[in-house]
């Protein structure tokens, strides 16, 4: 994913599409988790600029203590 993102803001070039969207939703499960990871530049760069945006704090940023229990009643 790092060499994919060379040279380009999003993973299929200049505009956000889907394929962010979702590859956001599982990127941000893994930065919040509290292990070592290998430098990766170009996904670190997407995911900032990912994490400005209003819509994806709002919708995916959520934390994990929010969605516990949510789905068994």
């Amino acid at each position: 994913m790092d060499r994919l993102l060379e040279g380009r803001p999003f993973l299929l070039g200049e505009a956000l599409t889907l394929a962010d969207i979702t590859a956001g939703t599982s990127l941000y499960r893994y930065f919040e988790l509290q292990i070592e990871r290998p430098a990766l530049p170009q996904v670190e760069r997407w995911y900032r600029t990912l994490a400005r945006r209003a819509a994806y704090r709002e919708h995916v940023m959520i934390p994990f203590e929010e969605l516990r229990g949510r789905l068994i009643d």
